[in-house]
């Protein structure tokens, strides 16, 4: 032992009137034990949540680069973590065994700590940079979520600012108004908007010229093979109701429409229909969106009417009820506009397949 003399004098032993020595000698076996539990001693680790990935994780091939470009970033922070298991495994000798206050003072000493700060600077420009990006990301998709809102709804619906599916169905299911193709959008956005199946028929009303006009634009220029022979009586119905014979207008729309969904579904048309058989919607499933907005009025069209049995007549258009009761019930420049607003409609639809 070398003192502050310089000279070398041997390791004295404490005598009585020393201070007690509070180390405490730990058995080989205890030592063990101690490193052991040492080695696991835990460290700081940070964890980026999965939740960066996941709103990008359904666009089909920006997950693996996305989680490339984070690994990599990852590195600096994941080399740091490295460092400083060998500071500590290092800083962990056995003369630190005897006490652990000296384990604790070895380590606020061998340890830097300040690699802990950069590594959280790391994760926090981490986190900026993936954000950056998914915004860059969700601007680069808007195109193809435009394109894909134009895939779900036909032309004349797609411009309406916060059009939920459940309300185009209570409109072309519930109250038989249809709205493949036409009427034009403000039209269209009024059915939408409108608070009851009563104020929709009301819009009908007021807006027959409107929509009287949106049919014959939309049936004038059709040509396909499967549409042309139907448009000639779609032109005389709309001549009709333009004229003010209301009645030959609906009467003709009425069997139009019913010569329109006998030629496209043949025998299938009664799995669309009310009757003994089919008495759920549950065959409408089978449709694609734009099928059902287009097909879905048939359900109201076709209620089942048996004037022999002494059902009561409609008031809102039924293609039973036109053919088969003639009355001031049932015919009504409403129920004409609704008829011709579905053949017209159907046109649209056979006319657009026909061209894919």
């Amino acid at each position: 032992m070398t003192n502050d003399d310089g000279a070398d004098h041997p390791e004295e032993e404490p005598g009585e009137d020393d201070e007690p020595d509070d180390r405490i000698e730990l058995t080989p076996e205890q030592k063990e034990r101690l490193r052991r539990a040492m080695s696991n001693f835990p460290m700081p680790k940070f964890t980026v949540p999965e939740s960066l990935f996941k709103n990008i994780a359904d666009v089909s091939g920006i997950v693996d680069a996305q989680r490339s470009l984070f690994s990599a970033s990852l590195k600096p922070m994941l080399d740091a973590q490295a460092v400083w298991r060998k500071q500590l495994s290092a800083s962990i000798t056995s003369d630190a065994l005897r006490n652990i206050g000296q384990i604790t003072e070895q380590l606020s000493k061998n340890i830097d700590f300040s690699g802990i700060a950069q590594s959280l600077e790391i994760v926090a420009k981490i986190n900026m940079s993936f954000a950056a990006q998914q915004a860059a990301l969700f601007k680069n998709l808007a195109p193809a979520l435009e394109a894909l809102h134009a895939a779900f709804y036909p032309p004349n619906l797609r411009a309406i600012e916060g059009l939920k599916f459940e309300d185009v169905d209570t409109i072309v299911m519930t109250d038989g108004i249809p709205l493949y193709g036409l009427p034009r959008t403000a039209t269209a956005e009024a059915l939408i908007r409108a608070e009851s199946a009563s104020k929709r028929r009301d819009i009908l009303g007021r807006r027959w010229r409107t929509i009287s006009a949106d049919c014959r634009e939309a049936v004038s220029g059709y040509s396909s093979r499967p549409v042309a022979p139907y448009v000639p009586f779609a032109i005389a119905a709309l001549d009709a109701l333009d004229a003010g014979h209301t009645e030959a207008a609906q009467a003709l729309a009425g069997s139009l429409v019913d010569t329109i969904v006998t030629g496209y579904f043949g025998d299938e048309r009664y799995r669309y229909t009310p009757n003994k058989k089919t008495t759920t919607t549950d065959a409408y499933d089978e449709f694609t969106v734009r099928e059902y907005i287009a097909f879905a009025p048939m359900w109201q069209t076709y209620q089942q009417f048996f004037a022999t049995n002494g059902d009561k007549v409609p008031t809102r258009f039924s293609r039973h009820a036109t053919a088969h009761a003639v009355s001031a019930r049932q015919y009504s420049r409403r129920n004409a506009v609704q008829a011709l607003m579905f053949a017209c409609s159907l046109l649209y639809r056979l006319d657009e397949e026909a061209d894919r």
